[in-house]
């Protein structure tokens, strides 16, 4: 009896820890701002709203993100692995985008970017950190935003 007492009290307490140490779930809105390489000046923020669908590669923890203000259009998919989180998108049909850094809590991530043309050629690299906020994105920005969303 108490052999299967003490079964049950380490199962219980692994299913706890497993639950504890899940990773955590991407969802919302966050303002990301971006360091463009070499410098890491030119600092830019944009607000992403990001909606967990479930359908990127079979991940659970994965949707689509979009910056709404940003009138040329500007969207993609995104899966988080573990803390990994891959992002890729387009905007305004030309710039290509893929992003890869850690969710380092279901409120701020950060890692690195690189936006690059059709042909392949890098347009722009830096880094980036992000900050969840209450709401959602805002659907204009106060100044108008053309051309390279990463500049």
């Amino acid at each position: 009896m108490k052999g299967i007492f003490a079964c049950l009290c380490i199962i219980a307490l692994l299913i706890l820890a497993g639950s504890l140490l899940a990773a955590p779930k991407l969802n919302g809105s966050f303002n990301i701002t971006g360091y463009l390489e070499p410098t890491l000046g030119s600092p830019y923020t944009w607000c992403f709203d990001f909606t967990n669908t479930g359908t990127v590669l079979g991940y659970s923890n994965s949707g689509t993100w979009n910056v709404p203000s940003y009138s040329s259009g500007w969207s993609g998919q995104w899966y988080v692995n573990g803390d990994e989180v891959v992002m890729h998108g387009v905007a305004a049909g030309t710039y290509f985008f893929s992003w890869k850094g850690r969710l380092l809590n279901s409120s701020k991530i950060s890692g690195r970017q690189v936006e690059f043309f059709v042909d392949g050629s890098t347009d722009t690299a830096g880094t980036f950190s992000g900050s969840k906020i209450s709401g959602s994105c805002p659907t204009s920005a106060t100044a108008s935003h053309v051309g390279d969303p990463a500049r």
